[in-house]
């Protein structure tokens, strides 16, 4: 079978245009893909407990944040206060790594508080000087359950391995901020 030169240029070029995406992973747009291997085989290892977990536990560390300087600030203990600086600290450093964690995974946080959060912490702001130790000890204690609650859940059906070792950081993070909540009041 013979082929002849004036063919050759336009069958050249069709192959050249099929053959240019081959070995790039495309979105639904059809455009490669700009996340690495590893990141993608991470977002496919995410569950949807794995995507609650990153939201609820962000908010909870926004939470705990504010309420942590609301003590360093309004705090009539030392060891409030210190509990206050503790938790901003711990906080802010768990929810850097988290945020990291969800833009390289793809997910979205949220950027406010939940309802409940909002109005325990206006409630936390409202309280006066001599009220604020124990109201403060009582909201950290329950918003620490709930965050552990939480995080044992994501520990026991999360799938992502990435995901289950910040819980399991957040764990003991957790853990060791209640035993801190016990003493803060027996304090001074």
């Amino acid at each position: 079978m013979t082929i002849q030169r004036s063919h050759l240029v336009p069958l050249a070029l069709a192959v050249a245009v099929l053959t240019a995406g081959c070995g790039e992973a495309t979105t639904g747009a059809g455009t490669a893909a700009s996340a690495s291997p590893q990141a993608q085989a991470d977002q496919v290892a995410l569950s949807d407990q794995d995507r609650i977990w990153m939201k609820r536990i962000h908010q909870g560390y926004l939470a705990e944040t504010r309420a942590g300087g609301l003590a360093e600030r309004k705090g009539a203990s030392a060891a409030v206060k210190e509990l206050g600086t503790k938790l901003v600290s711990a906080h802010t450093d768990l929810d850097a790594e988290l945020t990291q964690a969800a833009a390289r995974l793809g997910v979205e946080l949220p950027s406010a508080l939940s309802g409940a959060q909002e109005k325990a912490g206006k409630a936390l702001e409202g309280a006066s000087r001599e009220e604020f130790d124990r109201a403060f000890v009582t909201a950290i204690r329950k918003q620490h359950a709930t965050a552990l609650k939480e995080t044992r859940t994501e520990l026991k059906k999360g799938s992502s391995p990435e995901v289950k070792a910040m819980a399991t950081s957040a764990l003991a993070v957790l853990r060791h901020h209640v035993l801190l909540t016990k003493t803060a009041l027996n304090k001074d």
